[in-house]
C-alpha cells in the first residue's frame, strides 16, 4: 500500500478551496491501494502533519518544512499563490519526493497569466487581448482600457478561484477594481470581456505520457455577473452543464487546442483548461490551470464523472502517473 501525502491549506487566499479540495481527495481514495496522509500548511505558513483536514485550523506551532519521511507520493491540493505556483513543486524536487500534477515551470508558467499568454499566442492558440497595469502604471490605466474597450475584467495576473476578480462596465469603475486586483498580485490584470459562454476541458494524462480529455463542460452561472468565487463554491451558484451540448466541429476544435496548451506549458498530469465559445462558434482561450479544483463542486471531477471515470479512479489515475513519470 502507498502512503499519499496530502499537502493543503496554504498562506493564501484559496486557503478554504484547499482545505476542501483535500477534504474531498482524503474521503476518496482508495482504501485498498493508498493510505492518506494529511500534511497541511497554516495560513501563517508553517507546517503540519494532522489527523483530519479540520484539525489544521486549531493546529499550533508546527515547521518550517514538511515531514516527508515515508511518503511515497506527494499529492499537493494547494491553489494558487505558495503551492500551485511552483514552490510546493521545487520543495519536492529538492527532497527528492515523486508528486502529481505539473513540475516547476509549467505551474510557475500557467499561474502567470501575462507570460502564459504570451506563450500560447506563440503556439497559434487565439488568446482575450489583455493588459498588464501595476502600481507605478496605474496612472496610465484609463488610457489602456480604452484600446480594448469596455466591458472588461480586471483580477490579478497571478491567482485563482476568481479571487481578487471585478467586472467593469464603464471608466468610473475602473481604477477602484485595478486597486482590488492590486491587493492579491503585483500585476493587475485587464482583459476585454469575451462574448461567449465560458467551456471548460479536463486534461488527464495517462500513464504512458499520452493524453485524454474529458467531457466539455459549460457554465451557466445563475446569479453573479460572471462565474466568481461565490458561484464557484457555493452549492448552485452555477448550473453545469456537462457534456456541453455544442457542435463536433466546435468540440473537436477545443479537444485540439486543449492539447496543445498543455504540452506547449510542459504541463504534467493533469490541467483544466478553460475556453470562450461565441455564438458564431469563435474560440478564445481564458486560462490554464494547472491544479484544478477537487471540491464536491468542482468541475474538474464532473467532466471525469460524465464519461465514466469515477472520483476514486481519478485519483488511482493521476498517482499511478506520477508513479509512473520520468
Amino acid at each position: 500500500m502507498k502512503r499519499i501525502g496530502i499537502i493543503f491549506g496554504g498562506a493564501n487566499s484559496e486557503h478554504e478551496v484547499s482545505v476542501n479540495s483535500a477534504r474531498s481527495v482524503v474521503d476518496n481514495l482508495d482504501p485498498e491501494l493508498f493510505e492518506g496522509v494529511l500534511i497541511g500548511i497554516a495560513r501563517d505558513g508553517r507546517w503540519h502533519t494532522v489527523d483530519s483536514v479540520d484539525a489544521l485550523a486549531a493546529a499550533e506551532g508546527g515547521t518550517r518544512f514538511p515531514e516527508l519521511e515515508g511518503i511515497d507520493v506527494a499529492f499537493p491540493v494547494i491553489h494558487g499563490r505558495f503551492g500551485e505556483d511552483g514552490t510546493v513543486q521545487g520543495l519536492l524536487e529538492l527532497a527528492g519526493v515523486t508528486y502529481v500534477g505539473c513540475g516547476v515551470l509549467a505551474s510557475a508558467l500557467a499561474m502567470d497569466k501575462l507570460l502564459t499568454q504570451r506563450v500560447l499566442e506563440s503556439s497559434g492558440i487565439p488568446t482575450i487581448p489583455s493588459r498588464g497595469i501595476t502600481a507605478e502604471t496605474r496612472g496610465d490605466a484609463l488610457e489602456l482600457a480604452r484600446e480594448l474597450e469596455y466591458p472588461l475584467f480586471v483580477k490579478p495576473n497571478r491567482a485563482g478561484s476568481s479571487v481578487g476578480a471585478s467586472r467593469v462596465d464603464s471608466p468610473d469603475d475602473l481604477l477602484a477594481a485595478i486597486d482590488l486586483a492590486l491587493e492579491h498580485d503585483k500585476i493587475a490584470l485587464v482583459q476585454l470581456a469575451v462574448t461567449g459562454d465560458e467551456v471548460d476541458l479536463g486534461v488527464l494524462q495517462r500513464v504512458d505520457g499520452s493524453l485524454e480529455v474529458g467531457a466539455p463542460l459549460r457554465i451557466h452561472p445563475t446569479s453573479a455577473a460572471f462565474f466568481d468565487y461565490e458561484a464557484k463554491y457555493t452549492a448552485g451558484g452555477a448550473e453545469l452543464e456537462v457534456p456541453a451540448k455544442i457542435p463536433d466541429a466546435v468540440a473537436a476544435q477545443l479537444v485540439e487546442y486543449a492539447e496543445q496548451a498543455f504540452r506547449a506549458l510542459d504541463c504534467e498530469g493533469l490541467a483544466r483548461v478553460d475556453f470562450f465559445v461565441g455564438d458564431d462558434g469563435a474560440i478564445t482561450l481564458n486560462e490554464v490551470n494547472t491544479l484544478p479544483g477537487l471540491t464536491a463542486f468542482s468541475q474538474y471531477p464532473r467532466m471525469w464523472q460524465a464519461v465514466g471515470v469515477s472520483y476514486s479512479e481519478l485519483l488511482t489515475r493521476l498517482i499511478e502517473r506520477a508513479l509512473a513519470k520520468p
